[in-house]
C-alpha cells in the first residue's frame, strides 16, 4: 500500500488542470488496484499454508533427523513403551517423512480394513528398489496392477492347497535329513547347533519348492556351493532392511554414495542376478536341475512363474519379474520359519510342563511306532496351541512390513497426509493385557480355551503375518513348515541345555533385524533321542 500511494503522488504531480477533471476516477481506480493487492497478499500469506493437520502425539522429534536415533535394535519394544504414553496410535518423524504407529487390535483394525486400501503402499527405498530390480518384488511392489497381478499369481497358482500338497514329500524328506543330521551329532557326543539345523532344513525346503534343488548335507562340493548361496542370501537379507539417511531426508541422498554403501549393495545384487539368471537358464534350456539326494520331482515355483502371462497379457512374465519374486520367497520364507520353530524350543525349554504336556499329545495321538505326519496335525490341538503362542510372543516381523498411505486421510479422528508411513506393532498389540491375560507369559492354554482365534489377519489381537491385502500371501505355507517340524523335532527327541543348565537361566534376548527378531544368540542344545533308532535314517 506504501508503494501504491507513492506512485500515486509522483504521477498526480505530474497531472496537467485538464487532466485533473479525471482525478476522481484515477484516485478510485488506484483505490480498487491498492485493495485488490492487499486481498492477494492476504490470500498468499493465508492460503499458502497448508491445513493445519490434527495429528496425534508422540515423542519430540529432533531437527532434520526426526525421531530416527530413537528407532534401532529395539524399536519394537521402544515404540511398545512410547505406546503406553502416548497412545495406541502415535505420530514421529523420519527425516522428512512422518510416521504414524497402530499399537492396539483396534488402531490395527482401522487402517487394515476401513482405510485398507488408502494404506496399501509401500515406501520407496533405495537399496530395495536395487536389489528387486526396482521393487518388482510381491512385498514392495507400489500398489496397482502390477502387485495385483503377482497376488493373484501366488493365491492361484503357488501358494494354494493343492500346490503344497505336493510338495510334501520333499518337504518331508527335508525333516527327515535334519533329524538325521541331528542324531549324527548325538552319537558323536557333540551339542547341536539347532539353529543351524532348522537353518538349512528351511533353506532346502524352499529352494526345492523353488528350482527342485537341495543345497545343504550332499557332498563337499554342493556344501560349499550351498554356504557360498546361504551368505548370499543372509547378505541380501541384511542390505534390503538397510536404510540410508538420504531415504528420509532427500538433500542426504549423497550419503548413499560416499559411504560406500551403495557400492555394496550393487556388488552383492549382481552376485545375486548370476545365481538366478543361471536358475533361469537352466530352465529356458529344458535342463533339469542337478538334484542330488532326491527321488521326487514336481512342477516348481519357476515353472510356474515361467508360465505366466505379463500383466498387460503380452508375452510372459519378465525375467526380472521372476527374480524378485525369488528373492522375495528366499528372503521371507527360510529363516523367519526356522527362528519361529527355534524360538517355540527354547520357549518350551523355558517351560518344561509345557513340553511334557506337548509330547504326551504326540505320543497318545501318534505313538512311537511311527512318524508323525501332516495328516496327524488337525488331531494335534496343543501342537497348534503352541504354534500360535509362540507366534504371538515372538512373531517373526514385529513391526509388519512399513506400509504407506497412498491419499490423504483420517483415521481415528486424526489427519495424515498422503506418502506418511504406517507401522503396526504387532509386538506390542499381541501382549497387550486388554486382550492377554499375563501377556508377557508363555501359555499354550489361552489357545486350547479359545481355538477360534487365528493367525490368519481376522482376529486383530493376533496378527503375527499382518492382515489387509497386503497381508503375507505364504501364511499357510510358514504354518504347515512350523508345525511339522516342531512336531518332528518333539516326538524324536528331549531337549537340555550344554552342561546342566538350568533352563530357567537360559537366555531369552530377542535381536531385531530391520525386519525380522530372532533370538540374540543361536540355540545350542543337548537332544536324547525318544524314538527306536530306525526313525532317524533319514528315510
Amino acid at each position: 500500500m506504501v508503494f501504491i500511494t507513492h506512485m500515486r503522488c509522483k504521477i498526480c504531480t505530474k497531472v496537467t488542470r485538464k487532466d485533473k477533471l479525471l482525478a476522481p476516477q484515477f484516485d478510485s481506480l488506484l483505490a480498487l488496484v491498492g485493495i485488490v493487492t492487499l486481498l492477494l497478499m492476504l490470500v498468499m500469506l493465508f492460503g499458502n499454508q497448508k491445513k493445519k493437520l490434527r495429528l496425534p502425539q508422540g515423542p519430540r522429534p529432533l531437527p532434520i533427523i526426526g525421531n530416527m536415533h530413537q528407532l534401532g535394535d529395539d524399536s519394537h519394544t521402544f515404540l511398545w513403551d512410547q505406546a503406553k504414553k502416548y497412545g495406541p496410535i502415535m505420530y514421529l518423524r523420519l527425516g522428512s517423512q512422518g510416521l504414524v504407529v497402530a499399537s492396539s487390535a483396534d488402531a490395527a483394525r482401522e487402517f487394515f480394513t476401513v482405510q485398507d486400501k488408502v494404506w496399501a503402499g509401500r515406501e520407496h527405498i533405495t537399496g530395495q528398489a536395487l536389489l528387486t530390480y526396482n521393487h518388482l518384488n510381491i512385498g514392495g511392489a507400489p500398489y496397482g496392477p502390477y502387485w495385483r497381478h503377482l497376488r493373484k499369481i501366488c493365491t492361484m497358482e503357488l501358494f494354494t492347497s493343492k500346490r503344497l500338497e505336493s510338495f510334501r514329500p520333499p518337504r518331508t524328506d527335508e525333516f527327515n535329513q535334519m533329524i538325521k543330521s541331528i542324531m549324527d551329532d548325538v552319537e558323536q557326543g557333540k551339542t547341536v547347533d539347532l539353529a543351524m539345523k532348522l537353518s538349512h532344513a528351511a533353506m532346502n525346503n524352499m529352494t526345492r519348492m523353488l528350482l527342485n534343488k537341495r543345497f545343504y548335507g550332499v557332498d563337499a562340493s554342493a556344501q560349499q556351493e550351498a554356504y557360498k548361496f546361504k551368505e548370499l542370501t543372509y547378505n541380501l537379507f541384511k542390505l534390503a532392511a538397510t536404510r540410508s539417511i538420504g531415504d528420509f531426508v532427500p538433500w542426504l541422498k549423497w550419503v548413499i554414495v560416499v559411504s560406500g554403501l551403495k557400492s555394496r549393495m550393487m556388488k552383492v545384487k549382481a552376485k545375486a542376478d548370476v545365481v538366478l539368471q543361471e536358475f533361469l537358464e537352466v530352465k529356458k534350456n529344458g535342463r533339469s536341475i542337478d538334484v542330488k539326494n532326491d527321488d521326487v520331482h514336481c512342477e516348481d515355483f519357476i515353472d510356474v512363474l515361467m508360465a505366466q502371462p505379463a500383466v498387460d497379457g503380452t508375452g510372459n512374465l519378465s525375467e526380472n519379474s521372476i527374480k524378485a519374486v525369488i528373492h522375495d520367497m528366499l528372503l521371507a520364507g527360510t529363516d523367519t520359519s526356522a527362528s519361529t520353530i527355534e524360538w517355540a524350543i527354547a520357549e518350551l525349554l523355558h517351560s518344561p510342563h509345557c513340553a511334557k504336556k506337548l509330547q504326551a499329545e504326540l505320543d497318545e495321538v501318534v505313538g512311537k511306532d511311527r512318524i508323525v505326519t501332516e495328516s496327524d496335525i488337525p488331531n494335534l490341538p496343543y501342537l497348534s496351541a503352541v504354534v500360535k503362542e509362540v507366534l504371538r510372543l515372538r512373531p517373526a516381523a514385529p513391526l509388519n512390513i512399513t506400509h504407506v498411505a497412498l491419499e490423504d486421510t483420517t483415521v481415528g479422528g486424526f489427519d495424515f497426509v498422503a506418502g506418511t508411513r504406517l507401522f503396526v506393532n504387532i509386538y506390542a498389540i499381541q501382549r497387550d493385557p486388554k486382550w492377554w491375560e499375563r501377556p508377557l507369559e508363555f501359555d499354550p492354554e489361552r489357545f486350547i480355551k479359545n481355538p477360534e482365534i487365528n493367525p490368519l489377519g481376522s482376529h486383530f489381537q493376533f496378527i503375527p503375518f499382518g492382515a489387509g491385502r497386503r497381508q503375507c500371501p505364504g501364511i499357510l505355507l510358514a504354518l504347515l513348515f512350523i508345525q511339522i517340524g516342531l512336531a518332528r523335532l518333539m516326538q524324536s527327541f528331549d531337549f537340555a541345555l550344554p552342561n546342566g543348565q538350568d533352563p530357567a537361566t537360559l537366555d531369552m534376548t530377542e535381536k531385531f533385524g530391520g525386519v525380522t527378531m530372532p533370538r540374540q544368540n543361536p540355540l545350542q542344545v543337548v537332544c536324547k533321542p525318544r524314538l527306536p533308532k530306525q526313525f532317524y535314517n533319514g528315510n
